[in-house]
């Protein structure tokens, strides 16, 4: 009895193991870098510097791009990131199906 129990939670957490690992198959990640301007503690300005893709076109940079400005206005006010005087740099990572991705063309 005990041991068939403990045969179920291996295989039970195996099974959840190998659903997690199937995100890595079906999408792609992309590193985003943005840049956070603060004076007086609050943000001035939200800016994108970069999209790090080699294979993506115009409007797959910008949607992208769009989208991590987003995630970073709703980063500006967390105290690991917030400022009094100066600038963050902000490395946002992105993770879309290869499915969608493959939809944003031109």
């Amino acid at each position: 009895m005990r041991s068939s129990l403990l045969v179920l939670i291996i295989l039970t957490f195996s099974l959840i193991q190998l659903k997690a690992q199937d995100y890595k198959k079906d999408s792609l990640q992309f590193k985003i870098i943005t840049q956070i301007k603060y004076k007086s503690g609050t943000a001035e300005d939200i800016s994108l510097k970069k999209v790090i893709c080699d294979y993506c076109n115009k409007t797959q940079q910008e949607q992208l791009g769009l989208q991590a400005l987003k995630l970073a206005a709703l980063e500006q006010n967390d105290p690991k990131n917030k400022k009094m005087n100066g600038l963050k740099i902000l490395s946002i990572y992105i993770r879309v199906s290869k499915i969608d991705f493959a939809a944003l063309k031109e």
